[in-house]
């Protein structure tokens, strides 16, 4: 008995898998979406999104953690 193409494909289950990753790559193009929405309005409100927050001196010049977290021994 031969198959045609359609029952071969659905017989492989590769319907299933083309319709679950065509599902996750319009997920993901929705979430980026959503994410650039929000940067865009997040922009509007004047906040300062994307600047690193001012270092002190003490901060940047010492490369170990404060003393209380240093090991004793």
């Amino acid at each position: 008995m031969e198959r045609s193409w359609f029952e071969t494909i659905q017989l492989l289950g590769l319907d299933v898998e083309v319709v679950i990753v065509l599902l996750m790559l319009a997920l993901d193009r929705a979430a980026t979406l959503a994410r650039a929405l929000a940067g865009a309005v997040a922009g509007r409100s004047g906040s300062a999104r994307g600047r690193p927050a001012a270092r002190t001196v003490a901060e940047s010049s010492d490369a170990w953690p404060p003393k209380e977290w240093r090991p004793s021994h």
